[in-house]
């Protein structure tokens, strides 16, 4: 072999391997992307089965707020207190909606802070919703399932409560546990939030782990014939 031979080989290998590392990297890049998409996903249709399973019980945590002061922790899916109608109602809605370690619901990264999950306060939930991005709506037929539903009741400006909307003018709650049709007290002041995230046949609610899949087989598929492309010259 002469040295414009060698030259030109080595030359070639060096380019082959900066092209293999390019490929990987944008694998990478990509399995990044999608799964932080898939991270930050409302995913309503499990927000929705979470509530059908523990809308009338401790939720998966295992704790309620019987009392305005702290959660107490009692057996995940046991029945809710019967002589309590508590103030469970945020967290239980943060369950629905967030990413309970025992047990997902929708997905979002509702933050704690007490040992239970979620947020505790319906105020606070309510503000850290529209800081996420979710918009105020004006009727109850407007909602899309999925969204909550905020109660003032003393028109002092405050969240007292807080709902997990099912559709068809269903809502479902904690404190006052129910699954009932949407009735509100007509002196309560509502507050309805549609939360980021379509519903009809959404990516969240087919499930994005295909979407993660598929992107890496295709990213592979292309690394693999970028390699074979060189490997073939």
């Amino acid at each position: 072999m002469t040295e414009a031979h060698a030259k030109r080989h080595f030359g070639g290998r060096r380019a082959e391997r900066i092209i293999f590392a390019l490929c990987l990297l944008l694998l990478l890049v990509v399995l990044f992307v999608v799964s932080a998409f898939a991270a930050s996903t409302y995913d309503r249709s499990a927000a929705l089965d979470y509530a059908r399973t523990y809308w009338d019980r401790i939720c998966s945590d295992g704790y309620f707020f019987v009392h305005r002061e702290g959660p107490i922790l009692l057996r995940s899916g046991g029945q809710l207190p019967a002589d309590s109608e508590g103030f469970d109602c945020a967290h239980f809605v943060s369950c629905c909606i967030g990413s309970e370690p025992n047990e997902r619901g929708g997905g979002l990264d509702v933050p704690s802070r007490t040992s239970a999950y979620g947020e505790p306060g319906a105020q606070r939930l309510v503000n850290w919703l529209i800081e996420q991005g979710s918009t105020h709506v004006v009727r109850i037929p407007e909602m899309v399932p999925g969204d909550v539903v905020a109660y003032d009741a003393d028109h002092d400006g405050w969240i007292e409560h807080v709902a997990l909307y099912m559709g068809m003018g269903l809502v479902t709650a904690h404190s006052i546990s129910r699954y009932s049709k949407w009735n509100p007290d007509p002196a309560a002041r509502v507050v309805l939030l549609h939360l980021p995230g379509e519903y009809e046949r959404s990516l969240s609610a087919l499930g994005v782990g295909w979407i993660i899949w598929v992107a890496t087989a295709v990213v592979a598929a292309g690394l693999l014939g970028a390699v074979f492309f060189l490997i073939r010259r």
